[in-house]
């Protein structure tokens, strides 16, 4: 009786688990990452220097021999179809940390060869990933954020096992634990971390991220990383990032590899300014050698042998014949010709850039003026210290109309360390009644052509422009300018459409009288001072051979605005005061639940004695199924009904779940879009409120909305709305 007791009591046990090696290494895998998760949070950061070399390759393994009708050989500028690098990248720098936490980092010299640089880990600094934080984000890769295996919430996302323990060169024990998604689908690592016993910190790791990443193009990402203990801290001295994927048939593969030698300093990047978080230093005929010698992780096969060729080619013909080279091969190997894509011709040795309109996109439809064409040419000059100059003349004839008009436009960055210009426009013109923009050229040409839908409403107007900007302190831009124009109303001219809909006709040029038209407002002539303070909070900025620039905001911006009409100069008639003032933030990040957006504004006219329609508060509406996806853009607004000449109150919300919901539904994962969603608001005394709610898919440039509106009566319009970028 006993002893089947005994027999039903081992079996037992044995089905609980509680003999089970497996089960044993997880336990104590548990109690090893309890530890560490415990001792990260009294983790601190030293006062260090560190001497850093960066390489980053971009190789194409595999190609289609065609693509869009063209050989990809030619497409590419490429030598074969074989695998061949596409860009090489290398870097030697200086990193700074503070006891905060910060990094700023001074790039001594860099190397580059190839054109077709896509996704590149450019600085040391990207790849200091601090698996310390409870958020790991790959920002030249993906905004999406992954769960650290050692964040303080893990255990609701990993299971751990204890897969070995060894002993290093340095006699101290190691801990290797293999690190489990508990849902494959969540943003989490597969792999190993190495644990010191003695400290309770990551000492080494390689971890993954495949297909259910959620990236697009890239289909896996390995992550490895060595880290050396100083003081009481562990910071990397190797990290390397390999990836793979591939697009429309090719398939490419990518290598970044940061190495790391610090020293103990004091004092914390002195030589920076407080917001200044990058410095790229000029470069000269040395740089190369410099970076050469600098060079910790040796070239592959494929590497070396693209870089002896770059770099013999360099020598051989000189630095004028090489950079004449390349230019020629630019202007040679075109993606599409000058019909569909713009002309560019540059001579990189005197520094300066042709370009010439494509002549598609330079053609348009409209009531007004029939068909017509609206082609420019632009050159720019550089020089050494940063500042340029360009010049655009720009010609528009109507067929109908039998109208021809031109600009002329010029401006002149004399100062871009501050970001300082001039600039300067003049002639004659058919211009949107909304300035905010209505619908693209292209957009309206096919509207009016195969829907019988005008939406665009335009005036004539003939101006000349100066106005001029720079900083006046960090994140504190002043911008400011005159303008003498005549306004002049037209109407319609031509009515022919590709298509009879018989339910639909072509309305007038008043967007406030559609049947019978009219002047929209008197010819008149307007005197325009206006004025524009923005204000970005600590932002943080890189300094490129002496230029500023500014990164993505992660503060909030203030936008202070004022237009004053002046009557009874050089014939002015108006006379009107607008001020506006409006908060805006980009990308506040929320974490693993993606990132919003919003903005909210306000405005008065103060004095409002003449003031003609074109001069009044506009907003971004919209009639079409296209829309424009700005943060500020409404989905169903009439371009033209809501402008206002009082006051009124404007905000916008949206929010992006960054695949949050479909990364995990089955089928839809493998779109890689992301969930958006949002809502707006317009109130004015004239029309009264305005809602509009939507939902939406994004991928890439191309987006698709679901809206609803509602006004002062209730619902007024709903359904889908399509978007994109190229």
């Amino acid at each position: 009786m006993k002893s089947s007791a005994l027999i039903l009591l081992l079996v037992l046990s044995n089905l609980c688990g509680f003999s089970n090696p497996r089960w044993k290494a997880t336990n104590t895998a548990d109690s090893i990452i309890k530890k560490v998760i415990e001792r990260n949070k009294v983790d601190s950061y030293l006062t260090l220097e560190a001497e850093a070399y960066l390489k980053n390759s971009h190789v194409l393994n595999k190609a289609p021999k065609r693509f869009l009708g063209k050989k990809v050989t030619s497409l590419l500028k490429l030598e074969s179809n074989k695998e061949q690098i596409l860009s090489l990248y290398e870097a030697s720098s200086k990193l700074y940390f503070s006891k905060t936490g910060e990094i700023k980092e001074d790039v001594k010299a860099y190397k580059t060869l190839g054109k077709y640089r896509t996704w590149e880990f450019k600085h040391a600094a990207d790849l200091q990933l601090n698996f310390n934080k409870d958020y790991i984000t790959l920002e030249v890769l993906t905004p999406k954020k992954f769960i650290s295996p050692i964040a303080k919430n893990a255990f609701k996302f990993y299971k751990y096992e204890l897969e070995k323990t060894e002993i290093d060169k340095n006699g101290v024990k190691i801990d290797i634990i293999k690190i489990i998604p508990k849902n494959r689908f969540s943003p989490t690592f597969n792999g190993y971390i190495h644990i010191n016993i003695n400290t309770q910190q990551i000492c080494k790791l390689f971890l993954t991220l495949g297909n259910n990443a959620g990236i697009s193009f890239v289909n896996q990402i390995k992550i490895e990383q060595n880290l050396l203990q100083i003081d009481s801290t562990y910071y990397p001295t190797e990290t390397k990032i390999t990836y793979q994927g591939n697009l429309a048939g090719f398939y490419f593969s990518g290598t970044c590899v940061a190495t790391y030698r610090y020293m103990h300093n004091t004092v914390f990047a002195k030589t920076f300014a407080p917001l200044e978080v990058l410095k790229i230093q000029a470069q000269d005929s040395n740089s190369n050698n410099y970076v050469v010698n600098k060079r910790t992780v040796p070239l592959s096969s494929l590497e070396q042998k693209a870089s002896f060729k770059h770099d013999s080619l360099k020598n051989s013909q000189g630095e004028k014949k090489y950079l004449d080279s390349l230019d020629r091969l630019t202007l040679k190997q075109r993606l599409y010709p000058l019909l569909f894509s713009r002309f560019k011709f540059q001579n990189s040795y005197r520094r300066y850039t042709f370009y010439m309109d494509a002549v598609a996109p330079s053609l348009f439809y409209n009531t007004v003026e029939g068909p017509g064409i609206k082609y420019g040419v632009e050159f720019i000059k550089y020089a050494y210290n940063g500042s340029s100059w360009q010049i655009r003349p720009e010609i528009r004839y109507g067929f109908k109309n039998n109208e021809l008009n031109s600009d002329l436009s010029f401006s002149w960055l004399y100062d871009p360390k501050n970001r300082a210009a001039v600039n300067l426009s003049l002639g004659s013109t058919y211009r949107d009644l909304n300035p905010n923009g209505t619908l693209s050229t292209l957009n309206n040409s096919l509207n009016t052509l195969l829907f019988e839908q005008n939406f665009l409403k335009l005036y004539r107007k003939e101006y000349v422009s100066v106005s001029s900007g720079r900083e006046i302190t960090n994140g504190l831009y002043f911008s400011g300018g005159v303008e003498l124009s005549k306004n002049i109303s037209v109407s319609n001219n031509y009515d022919y459409s590709l298509r009879d809909i018989k339910t639909r006709n072509f309305t007038s040029n008043n967007p406030f009288d559609p049947i019978i038209g009219g002047k929209l407002f008197p010819d008149h002539t307007t005197f325009r001072l206006s004025g524009s303070l923005i204000y970005n909070f600590n932002h943080q900025y890189i300094t490129k051979e002496g230029i500023k620039i500014y990164q993505i905001p992660k503060n909030p911006r203030l936008i202070l605005s004022y237009r004053k009409g002046i009557p009874n100069i050089l014939g002015s008639e108006t006379d009107y005061d607008f001020v506006e003032l409006e908060i805006q933030q980009e990308r506040l990040d929320l974490g693993l639940w993606g990132f919003s957006s919003f903005s909210f504004s306000t405005g008065k006219f103060l004095n409002n004695r003449t003031n003609y329609y074109p001069d009044w508060k506009h907003f971004l509406g919209n009639n079409a199924l296209v829309f424009n996806s700005n943060l500020k853009s409404f989905h169903f607004l009439d371009f033209y009904a809501y402008s206002t000449d009082k006051q009124f109150i404007e905000a916008h919300y949206e929010h992006n779940f960054n695949s949050k919901f479909i990364g995990r539904l089955p089928l839809l994962r493998k779109l890689k879009l992301q969930e958006l969603a949002g809502a707006a608001y317009l109130g004015s005394p004239d029309r009264g409120s305005y809602y509009e709610f939507y939902i939406g898919l994004s991928r890439l440039t191309v987006r698709a909305d679901y809206a609803i509106s509602f006004g002062e009566n209730g619902r007024l319009n709903q359904g889908f709305k399509l978007a994109y970028s190229f």
